[in-house]
């Protein structure tokens, strides 16, 4: 009898941190969406072209040029007016074939292509690098200078994929960056904790909110990290701030090119965030954008998921954009 009653008890206490903790993420949620709800530009006839979004891409080799191309149309599609993308001269015109509507640079394996690089510089509001990228040296060389000039330029940087390789060789050249988010999935975050800490974590879906905590902190206080895993974490280097977190939607098709769509809808948020000014929920620019390209991605995978299956592609996704971004963030935001 007593065994029973003490069953009970800590089944209804269980159940009741259970509902604490689904209470607060729906709080979150809700703070974030209004957040969100705020940075979204309005559409007005007195706009001039670029100026909801100039993003330049680099990335995009021999192998890959799908990742340059998904992340450029997820940033067209999500509201940027015009993306550049820079690449090597062998994926130009796969990409262009793709679509007339990114603008490609062909110019990343071409003889001193940072001078070619810089004057466009000054027009991009967000850099994204790392989508197809690859990982040949010389290219590698290249960034570690284009990052360099960034940098001095302080532009707001996101780095994925093979850029993330990229700085596990080289973690100083990130270190203290002004302004600057990485989005490593599970094995890539393995490498930077390697790389920052020294400290070996397994690559998991489920990541400690401590551990990425730990890293943005080694690489400074504005760097922002963005864990890609079954509940994505979102946390920057400054000592006592929240932690975000979006594990919302979603499904179980883990086709290739999920991370690239993300990328580059989180570099049109961020540009956004940062012509908005404070945030309602008190969080940075960057943290917003993390969470609503998160809350974005996630969600048209489940859209795209319920029509196509097991037989969804990131493409299928990236038709879903439009009807997801405008159910979850303009329902009450039509201007």
């Amino acid at each position: 009898m007593a065994l029973a009653v003490r069953y009970s008890v800590n089944r209804s206490y269980i159940k009741s941190l259970t509902m604490s903790a689904m209470s607060t993420s729906s709080s979150m949620d809700d703070r974030m969406l209004k957040g969100i709800q705020r940075v979204i530009p309005n559409l007005t006839n007195t706009k001039y072209k670029g100026q909801d979004g100039r993003i330049g891409v680099f990335g995009g080799s021999t192998e890959y040029t799908g990742a340059p191309y998904f992340a450029a149309m997820s940033a067209l599609r999500t509201g940027a007016d015009l993306v550049h993308v820079f690449c090597t001269k062998d994926a130009s015109v796969p990409i262009k074939s793709f679509s007339p509507e990114p603008i490609v640079h062909p110019i990343l394996d071409q003889h001193d292509p940072l001078k070619h690089i810089i004057p466009w510089l000054d027009r991009l509001h967000v850099i994204l690098i790392g989508p197809g990228l690859g990982r040949d040296e010389k290219t590698f060389k290249i960034i570690v200078d284009l990052i360099s000039t960034c940098r001095d330029l302080k532009k707001p940087l996101i780095i994925d994929a093979d850029g993330l390789f990229l700085v596990c060789q080289k973690p100083e050249i990130v270190k203290d960056y002004p302004g600057l988010v990485m989005t490593p999935n599970a094995m890539e975050f393995s490498r930077l904790a390697k790389a920052a800490l020294d400290r070996n974590i397994a690559p998991s879906p489920v990541v400690k909110a401590s551990d990425v905590k730990h890293v943005a902190e080694a690489f400074g206080k504005n760097v922002v990290i963005l864990h890609k895993g079954a509940k994505d974490v979102i946390v920057d280097g400054h000592k006592g701030t929240e932690t975000v977190s979006c594990g919302l939607a979603g499904s179980g098709r883990r086709c290739g090119g999920q991370g690239d769509l993300l990328a580059g809808s989180l570099a049109v948020f961020w540009w956004w965030a940062m012509n908005a000014g404070t945030s309602e929920c008190a969080l940075s620019p960057s943290t917003v954008a993390c969470y609503a390209a998160c809350r974005l991605i996630r969600e048209c995978n489940a859209s795209a998921f319920r029509s196509k299956q097991r037989g969804m592609l990131t493409s299928d996704m990236l038709e879903q954009i439009q009807p997801v971004f405008s159910k979850i963030f303009e329902t009450h935001n039509n201007k």
